[in-house]
Parts: structure tokens; C-alpha cells; sequence
């Protein structure tokens, strides 16, 4: 991920501000730290800095929130939010939807739904996206057997249609390919087909690590099913 990314990092309480500001460097982002929505609006309306993304705590007043975001976003029309800390109510989230909040980082996160879902701001996919499946970080060891070889990587995000793996090996677009991975403890094997490479000199979609987009062929339903409910477990941590 580029060095370049500035976000503003509203503060919280001063232990979890921390920990998700180490988190935020070792990806490569400098975290802005300001106190409150005011010192974000200023941050953004100075230019001193070209501001990515703001990260602020889930329970901060919507109101307060959907005004200070439409004041920076006449500076910055594109400028994505992020709400981070412990999930609040059902009334809190409505309202900070409302705010054009969407993304989040609720308690129980770790630094591969983090890198993720920066991924996900600072490409611009902060709308609920129109998709075939919803898909969520996942971080785990993969084995691909493709023509006769066999090679490691890594999942990096999962649905129930498909995934993408982390390697330096991609193969080539159309290629068939059998996986081998456990799902929660659980070893499955699914057929696939690359879809699209991210390699070295053509990045497809830069906001993702280097690999490969897998589109899965038929499973059986029951496996479906598990995915399914793994998956949307996981995105309960990531959306408003």
C-alpha cells in the first residue's frame, strides 16, 4: 500500500487511538491525530495535507458527524469515513448510515480486516456496492494445485462466489485451478478459474495485493451455505 495516504484519525480513548495508529503506520498510512470533528474539519479545509480517508469513533453524535463530513466534503467531494471502536446501537448505526457512514472497524478487528478495509476507503468502495456476493477479509494459508504443479498462497478476501489470493505466483487469466484451504478449522477443496491477475506491471486493481481473483465453479450447496454464513459473520466487524 502507498506511503502517501494521509487519514485523519479522530481521537478515541488514548490506548485504542494508539494501537489502530501503529496498526495504520506499519500498513504504510500516516495517521493525522485530531481531537475532535472541529480539528478534522480544519485539517481537511487547510491543504496542508491531501487527506485519504477519516476515521472516526462510533459514538459521535450523527448530527454532529453528517454536518462535519458535508463541510470537508466540499473540499473534498470523494472523502470517505470510517467509524472505529465498540459497535454501538441500532439507533447510533442508523444514524451514522444516515451521516453517509458506512464502513466500519468495530472492537475484534485484527490487521488483516484493517488492511482490508483500508483497501476498500482508499480505493474509493465506500458505497454498498451492487455485487454478485458480498466478500470479507480472510487470512489464511492456501494450497493451489494448477497443471499438475502445486504452489502456496494466501486468501485475502472470501464470498461465497469466489476469492482472492495473495501470491507472487498469479497465473494467467483463464486458468483452472483446484483449492485447498480450512474453513474455520474445517479443510475444503473447491475448483476454480482466474479471473483476473494482479501482477507487476499491470496492476488490474490497486487497491489489492499481488495475486489473482478466483471464480469458483460448482460446490455443493451445504459448502455454499458455510461460506455464506462465515462470510457474513465477518462483515458484521466491517459495515455500519
Amino acid at each position: 500500500m502507498p506511503a502517501s495516504h494521509f487519514i485523519a484519525l479522530i481521537e478515541n480513548e488514548p490506548a485504542e487511538t494508539e494501537r489502530l495508529a501503529r496498526q495504520l503506520v506499519r500498513l504504510g498510512i500516516e495517521p493525522l491525530r485530531v481531537a475532535d470533528l472541529a480539528e478534522a474539519m480544519d485539517l481537511v479545509k487547510s491543504r496542508a495535507y491531501t487527506i485519504g480517508a477519516v476515521l472516526l469513533p462510533g459514538d459521535l453524535p450523527p448530527a454532529l458527524v453528517r454536518k462535519a463530513l458535508r463541510s470537508m466534503r466540499r473540499r473534498e467531494p470523494m472523502l470517505p469515513a470510517m467509524a472505529y471502536g465498540k459497535r454501538p446501537g441500532s439507533r447510533q448505526l442508523e444514524g451514522l448510515r444516515r451521516a453517509d457512514v458506512l464502513l466500519a472497524l468495530w472492537e475484534g478487528y485484527d490487521e488483516g480486516a484493517l488492511r482490508f478495509q483500508m483497501n476498500r476507503m482508499l480505493s474509493g468502495e465506500t458505497q454498498q456496492t451492487v455485487r454478485e456476493a458480498r466478500r470479507a477479509p480472510w487470512h489464511e494459508p492456501v494450497r493451489i494445485s494448477v497443471g499438475g504443479r502445486e504452489k502456496p498462497g494466501t486468501l485475502y478476501s472470501l464470498s461465497e462466489r469466489g476469492c482472492f489470493i495473495e501470491t507472487p505466483r498469479a497465473s494467467m487469466d483463464g486458468a483452472r485451478l483446484r483449492l485447498a484451504f480450512d474453513l474455520e478449522g474445517e479443510p475444503v477443496e473447491i475448483d476454480g478459474i482466474v479471473v483476473f491477475a494482479n501482477v507487476p506491471g499491470n496492476l488490474q486493481r490497486p487497491n489489492l495485493p499481488l495475486g489473482m481473483g478466483i471464480r469458483f465453479g460448482e460446490m455443493p450447496r451445504a459448502l455454499v451455505r458455510r461460506i455464506g454464513e462465515r462470510v457474513r459473520e465477518r462483515i458484521t466487524l466491517l459495515e455500519v
